[in-house]
């Protein structure tokens, strides 16, 4: 009976660990998404005119 007791234990320890081990892993994710994104909304509003300005050029018919 005691020794499983001590496996019940053992299991829930791992099933911690496992969960733990999982939002880690999510949380490492996000930072990367986050990591990867911020550039781009750094340096988009100084570009943007060009951006309009080829869209401008492009809508013109000759």
């Amino acid at each position: 009976m005691r020794a499983l007791a001590e496996a019940a234990q053992i299991d829930g320890a791992s099933a911690q660990i496992g969960i733990s081990r999982t939002a880690q892993m999510e949380q490492l994710k996000y930072a990367a998404i986050i990591v990867s994104v911020l550039p781009i909304l750094f340096i988009y509003p100084f570009i943007q005119k060009y951006f309009v300005k080829g869209v401008s050029v492009g809508a013109v018919k000759e």
